[in-house]
């Protein structure tokens, strides 16, 4: 169970450096921020579908398979939250292309600052209770 929220944590402090990696591109003009904006895009996406993947795969699909989802106050919230964000996620990047970045920086800057200050409250709230409380159930499901 450690060695769980120590793996999500550690991946939501990647995707944490990730943005703040972005955010200290958005000090700087387009121009002085464009040759660093196209890998540094692909690092936080990177960081978000590696978290996302695990959190599936250690959290979810277990949840789903013995089906508890129901009987953990809030997890439907939670999950809807992380399906709504994802969509927000998908299109932010199908709408800020890099010649939309390029045309409106400053609008570029307020859409991705106001996602990622979302994503913030939601990977808190997930590491505070979300991830003990599934954590705790499904080591009580499996007779730990």
């Amino acid at each position: 169970m450690k060695a769980t929220i120590d793996q999500l944590r550690t991946q939501q402090n990647d995707i944490a450096g990730a943005m703040a990696e972005l955010h200290v591109l958005f000090d700087k003009s387009y121009a002085e921020a464009a040759p660093h904006l196209g890998a540094v895009r692909t690092r936080v996406a990177r960081a978000i579908a590696r978290h996302l993947n695990t959190e599936d795969e250690a959290l979810l699909t277990p949840l789903r398979e013995r089906r508890l989802m129901g009987e953990l106050p809030g997890c439907e919230t939670i999950i809807a939250e992380t399906r709504d964000l994802r969509l927000a996620y998908s299109t932010h990047i199908r709408v800020w292309t890099a010649g939309a970045v390029a045309e409106r920086w400053d609008d570029y800057i307020d859409a991705t600052r106001q996602l990622n200050a979302r994503m913030a409250v939601l990977c808190q709230q997930k590491m505070r209770s979300f991830y003990p409380a599934v954590l705790r159930r499904l080591f009580r499901d499996s007779g730990g």
